[in-house]
């Protein structure tokens, strides 16, 4: 068979349609969030002041239609620190690394990712910075097993979806050589929205809801949530509540919440925030907060090294942005 030059230039030019094709049928997409903040930070006695990481990170995420109405897909993420450059984990990948696969039947996802219950509730509550940084929610008792999950979201149902997941333990020997479970749903009607979410792993459980209103301007999200696991032999439960409240001004808005948290028997604590986010555009903002946690009669609420009746009192100033 002989070919003119007008058969492989149609040739070369029918692979190119194909091969735009498709592309037009996947993408990979880069993005990510620098937040770096000055703080001034008290805890107990000891106060650090210093330029700080905000939980800032980047990844990729892509998506490939299948045809028939399925979609493949995937996310990357890595945590960096944007102080200093570094990695934040010793796991590159350590925010997310999944695949889903999502059609007519709803998504199904495998591989490491927080918890769907935790996005039902506390991050919805927390307005003011997505629940990131010195001015995070340091009550909410999060059941958190991220590693080795699979989890599977149902199809919008109304107005309502519910989304459920399952932590493989691998038998590890730093894992509890239990499986980890969570529940999450999600209901949303005219200005209310509603959350509801459960995390069990060995002997620790929770149990969340959660109510937002939004109207004009005002946002007003508040949660309460009941947990307990066992420490040192001892079953200890704790109650934990917040409140959140947000107003737009502009190309502003200001910000205040309010928690109260009850932990082993007398052992209580509260932490409040006010603050201010200024919006440069849709990806950049400069803010400003201060926050305030106190622990009272034992309680030891906040970071890891936190000490019994131990207190923290921040100022964060910074600037983040989305790309």
């Amino acid at each position: 068979m002989k070919f003119s030059l007008n058969n492989i230039v149609a040739a070369l030019g029918l692979l190119g349609v194909c091969a735009t094709a498709a592309a037009a049928d996947s993408s990979v997409t880069m993005y990510g969030r620098i937040d770096t903040a000055i703080e001034s930070v008290k805890t107990g006695n000891d106060r650090i002041n210093g330029v700080n990481n905000s939980n800032s990170y980047f990844g990729f995420k892509g998506q490939e239609h299948l045809g028939n109405g399925l979609k493949m897909g995937f996310i990357l993420e890595s945590a960096i620190n944007s102080d200093d450059g570094s990695i934040s984990n010793t796991e590159f990948f350590s925010n997310r690394s999944e695949l889903n696969l999502e059609g007519a039947f709803g998504t199904v996802r495998m591989g490491r990712f927080l918890n769907p219950s935790y996005y039902a509730v506390a991050d919805r509550t927390s307005l003011h910075n997505e629940d990131y940084g010195i001015t995070a929610d340091a009550l909410y008792a999060g059941v958190e097993n991220a590693n080795n999950r699979l989890a599977y979201k149902s199809p919008a149902m109304g107005s309502l979806t519910v989304e459920s997941s399952v932590s493989f333990h691998e038998r590890s020997a730093d894992n509890l050589g239990k499986n980890a479970y969570d529940l999450a749903a999600n209901y949303d009607h005219g200005n209310w929205s509603f959350g509801a979410g459960y995390g069990e792993w060995a002997q620790a459980r929770q149990y969340a809801l959660r109510a937002t209103w939004s109207e004009g301007g005002w946002t007003v999200s508040g949660y309460h949530q009941r947990s307990q696991d066992l420490v040192a032999g001892v079953t200890q439960k704790a109650n934990a509540s917040r409140i959140a409240v947000a107003y737009g001004v502009g190309a502003g808005d200001i910000q205040a919440n309010f928690g109260h948290a009850n932990g082993a028997g007398p052992a209580q604590a509260q932490q409040w925030t006010v603050g201010y986010n200024h919006h440069l555009s849709k990806r950049t903002k400069l803010y400003a907060f201060y926050t305030v946690l106190q622990n009272r009669h034992g309680a030891s609420f906040g970071s890891d090294d936190m000490v019994a009746n131990e207190d923290r009192k921040a100022v964060s100033a910074g600037i983040r942005h989305s790309f």
